[in-house]
């Protein structure tokens, strides 16, 4: 059987959420997979009225007129309708929800989890903010056949890329989902062919990325200057690292670089540098309240801040 007879006689299911899986999805369509049916979360309340938006997959799926199915939890009922509808192999790519034990075992080839991190390296809910938060050089794409644990399955496949000195969360993000897209069509075929290894991770390795949390994103100034750096760009441009300046507003601080000068914690030095515990920060890109990104010297000059103040807590 060549490829193009496997890829046409092959049945899939898919199950994901956000914008991170959309690519996934769509790269899978434009291969000629034929996508039996496709989960997503609900949509959460956006923009002014606050109205139910459905998530991207959702519109992804509408659009390519495929069976959508959005439940608020993995029941009897949707262990039924999967059974039933006896696909190969279900990719699953930031769908949100536990995949109970026997909906695993469903599929002839199981579920595929697309994974945004180097296994065991980074298990859980936010692989790309804790890799680049603990100041990782590099993550990647790992393709793991699900198992009951959280992300413990073996290993199929992983696809790795650097994590550059300005890469901030969205940059990875969109890095990484891409090349998810690029791989994952060669990756299944490859897979349901028996030709890639099927590897158990090394649990001596494991790392967690636990979800984060919003007290984790104000700035601690008393943190040494590479924390804070790594802290800025793991969750820029959203949710954002803020700091409370001494107007007593909220300013998100979206890119700053480290330099070798020391000075105090929050304090406002020359050439837009902000003491730190140890060193100090360039402040490049900031965002106040209610308003858009602009410059940090564009924030300054509507200011009344002088050299040598405390100007953030």
């Amino acid at each position: 059987m060549n490829n193009n007879d496997l890829i046409k006689n092959l049945k899939l299911g898919f199950m994901g959420t956000p914008s991170f899986a959309a690519p996934i999805l769509e790269r899978l369509i434009a291969d000629n997979y034929y996508i039996d049916y496709v989960y997503t979360q609900s949509g959460r309340p956006a923009g002014r009225g606050m109205k139910n938006r459905n998530s991207i997959i959702y519109e992804v799926a509408k659009k390519n007129n495929i069976e959508i199915r959005v439940p608020k939890k993995l029941d009897d009922e949707e262990f039924s309708f999967l059974k039933e509808r006896e696909v190969d192999i279900i990719i699953v790519a930031a769908y949100g929800l536990i995949l109970p034990e026997k909906i695993l075992a469903i599929p002839k080839f199981g579920c595929l989890n697309v994974h945004a991190s180097l296994l065991p390296r980074w298990r859980g809910a936010a692989p790309i903010q804790r890799s680049i938060m603990s100041g990782d050089e590099k993550t990647g794409i790992s393709f793991m056949i699900m198992e009951k644990g959280l992300d413990t399955g073996p290993v199929i496949l992983q696809k790795e890329i650097k994590i550059g000195k300005k890469d901030n969360f969205l940059k990875v993000h969109d890095s990484l989902s891409n090349l998810a897209a690029e791989t994952i069509s060669n990756t299944v075929s490859k897979y349901i062919e028996g030709k890639l290894p099927i590897e158990k991770q090394n649990n001596v390795e494991v790392t967690y990325a636990n979800k984060i949390e919003k007290h984790e994103t104000k700035i601690n100034w008393s943190l040494a200057a590479n924390e804070i750096r790594n802290l800025i760009y793991s969750i820029s441009p959203s949710p954002g690292a803020w700091t409370m300046t001494k107007e007593r507003k909220r300013l998100k601080i979206l890119s700053a670089s480290i330099q070798k000068i020391d000075g105090e914690e929050g304090v406002l030095l020359k050439n837009q540098f902000v003491g730190c515990g140890l060193k100090s920060l360039k402040i490049i890109e900031v965002q106040p309240e209610g308003k858009k990104a602009m410059p940090f010297e564009d924030y300054l000059r509507g200011k009344n801040f002088s050299v040598s103040e405390r100007i953030f807590d």
